[in-house]
């Protein structure tokens, strides 16, 4: 009694036209999934550039602030 080869491999019984068709599929996901991903990252950087912007300009009003205050206690004491 002779024993059927066991199948391992799914893709040896797939036709070739198929195989590339799914190659083809996963390679536009791919790149479609990658585009998405750059377009958070600019996103995420512009957001966060944005962020730091207004605090360096929260920064600024209250070093100012500080500023004007010694100014002020200095114009006192003289």
């Amino acid at each position: 009694m002779e024993k059927e080869p066991e199948k391992k491999h799914g893709i040896m019984n797939t036709p070739l036209p198929m195989l590339l068709d799914d190659i083809e599929s996963a390679t536009e996901d791919a790149k479609k999934a990658a585009e998405d991903a750059k377009k958070a990252a600019d996103e995420a950087r512009l957001a966060g550039e944005k962020a730091a912007e207004e605090v360096m300009k929260r920064l600024r009003k209250v070093f100012l602030k500080m500023a004007k205050d010694i100014q002020d206690a200095l114009d006192e004491v003289k």
